[in-house]
């Protein structure tokens, strides 16, 4: 077969495949793509040939397959990652790119791409790994997202200083209400007491449970003052409450910001000691001052 015959039947083949396949010049400059490609981006052949990112897209999804480009290159072996990519007419997918070197001339390596949209499957695992970090019972996050929450909030606040608090709450007498009325009425108040806290918190607050009838809140607002004034309506609001016929909760808290040095387990330890304060001094209450 002639070698014209062979690079037909070649870009008819390539041609045929959904996945994005493009090629690029040492230069990063385009040198072909498939027709899949082309519809993609929604630029003819004659306006990409020949051009770079930097002249196609913006700024900032160019300078990113840059980057990869020039990774790829460098190991010079082929490059796999995937990542969320927005195009120029807004258009927002989920890409799974493998790159490797390729000799389009004599001992010029250039860059051979090709990108498969797997939007749909990361919008899956982000709903299924969203579910893991959902109290099954509430619906409100659970003790691992808290543990995942906390985790980001030290390290934004040792790098940048940026405060947050935490308030532990813990219903009074909550056993009272399993042995009086049965675990499936103590279940269906846990529920809408979730709810209820879950429409009186802000953007900013984030609400876990993390044991049975123990809540936490981790709010990322900007004083203290804000978190007490935020707890003390909570308090309010749930004693005002009849969460289930004939049934009335009232809640204890306790409250501390996070200081320098401060890790997951000495912040907990500290607001679980104001928790405990706030219960021993007669429930219904809020503790936020440290224990001396």
């Amino acid at each position: 077969m002639k070698y014209l015959e062979k690079d037909l039947l070649l870009n008819s083949v390539i041609n045929l495949i959904d996945d994005l396949i493009f090629y690029k010049d040492k230069d990063f400059k385009y040198i072909g793509c498939n027709t899949a490609f082309l519809h993609f981006i929604n630029i003819s052949a004659d306006k990409l040939i020949g051009k770079n990112d930097f002249e196609i897209f913006d700024h900032d999804l160019a300078s990113l397959f840059r980057h990869h480009d020039k990774l790829m290159l460098a190991e010079g072996k082929i490059r796999t990652n995937e990542e969320w990519v927005t195009y120029p007419d807004g258009s927002r997918v989920y890409l799974l790119t493998k790159k490797i070197p390729f000799e389009y001339a004599t001992n010029h390596i250039g860059i051979l791409g090709i990108s498969r949209d797997i939007t749909s499957l990361e919008e899956a695992h982000q709903q299924l790994k969203a579910q893991t970090l959902l109290d099954e019972l509430t619906k409100v996050k659970n003790r691992k997202a808290y543990n995942l929450k906390i985790k980001a909030l030290l390290a934004g606040f040792e790098r940048y200083q940026t405060p947050f608090a935490i308030i532990s709450i813990d219903i009074d007498d909550f056993k009272k209400i399993n042995d009086n009325f049965g675990h499936d009425i103590g279940d269906k108040v846990l529920q809408s007491f979730s709810a209820l806290i879950e429409n009186h918190i802000r953007q900013t607050d984030h609400l876990f449970r993390v044991g049975g009838e123990e809540f936490v809140i981790l709010s990322e607002s900007k004083t203290k003052i804000d978190t007490i004034k935020l707890a003390e309506k909570l308090r309010q609001t749930v004693a005002s409450k009849t969460l289930m016929p004939g049934i009335n909760i009232t809640i204890s808290l306790g409250i501390c910001a996070v200081i320098k040095g401060d890790c997951a387990n000495s912040i907990a330890k500290r607001v679980d000691s104001l928790l405990y304060q706030a219960k021993t001094n007669g429930k219904n209450n809020i503790v936020f001052k440290p224990v001396e």
